[in-house]
């Protein structure tokens, strides 16, 4: 395989699974320690906020302590796949 063909396909997986695991973790609320939807199921519920602690509660979105640290996640794990897809697709001797 031509050097050009396997570096478009490894950038192409390598971007691919980058994009589908920031899908992912923005489904789930990944960067969210407590998210809008909860707060307001709490004060449906008569609470003030979600509470945190005991006698700590929080009326605004909070995000995770790793919130920062999700594109790099993503990137790192786009780069790995794409590496993969580059060795993986190596001409044979």
């Amino acid at each position: 395989m031509q050097a050009r063909v396997r570096i478009v396909a490894a950038l192409a997986a390598g971007c691919a699974v980058a994009i589908a695991m920031m899908a992912h973790d923005r489904a789930r609320d990944t960067a969210w320690a407590v998210t809008a939807s909860q707060i307001a199921d709490a004060r449906a519920h008569g609470k003030p906020g979600v509470e945190i602690a005991p006698g700590r509660f929080v009326a605004e979105p909070l995000p995770s302590e790793g919130a920062a640290l999700l594109p790099v996640k993503w990137g790192l794990i786009g780069a790995v796949v794409a590496g993969a897809v580059l060795v993986g697709t190596r001409r044979r001797a």
